[in-house]
């Protein structure tokens, strides 16, 4: 078994003890393994999800593309988290949103077969897949407030806060991006944080 598998397979031991080592194996009997260079995309806008993934290794940003061309970063998927979009691979539905690599990444496949399958012969699997979508629920729900409810310097000092690992992983335009702002008004915000 390939240490990115181990890896994976230890993260869901790690979030849900209950499932036991034969469990695990069962479950990473299927899994695959896809490693991207910067700038692939694993997941188009419009593209049909036939698979999930778990980045094990680099960073990827999910975006949208407007219909003047402009790129809008969502969120940013760093290592040890998953990387497709939930709503759009359980309803079969076409992405809304590209995800692409930001490093040289790899990531972790399963099929939603895969996935499926887990659930209902592996009981306590579902338990992990009711943890990992309370937290990327909570986390959806903090992202959209913060737009809605938050300045920019806020949202700035969140980011800080939230996704230390990510601040010299990115660009300035990456950034601004994500956070909704020019580059001029981020240039102001840090001058005025560095002043106080």
């Amino acid at each position: 078994m390939r240490e990115e598998i181990k890896k994976y397979l230890n993260h869901i031991k790690e979030t849900c003890a209950e499932l036991s080592e034969k469990e695990l194996l069962k479950f990473g009997e299927g899994l695959t393994i896809t490693e991207l260079k910067k700038n692939d995309l694993y997941i188009d806008e419009g593209q049909m999800q036939k698979q999930g993934g778990f980045l094990v290794k680099g960073l990827i940003r999910a975006f949208h593309t407007d219909n003047f061309g402009n790129e809008k970063n969502i969120y940013f998927i760093p290592e040890n988290e998953y990387t497709f979009h939930y709503a759009s691979i359980i309803s079969q539905e076409p992405c809304p949103l590209t995800f692409q690599c930001l490093e040289n990444s790899t990531i972790v496949n399963f099929s939603l077969d895969q996935l499926s399958n887990a659930y209902e012969t592996l009981p306590k699997f579902e338990k992990y897949g009711r943890l990992i979508l309370e937290v990327k629920l909570r986390n959806q729900q903090q992202r959209l407030e913060s737009l809605l409810y938050k300045n920019a310097e806020q949202r700035y000092i969140d980011f800080i806060n939230e996704f230390p690992q990510l601040f010299n992983r990115i660009t300035v335009s990456e950034l601004c991006s994500y956070l909704g702002v020019e580059r001029q008004t981020l240039t102001r915000i840090r001058k005025k944080i560095s002043q106080s």
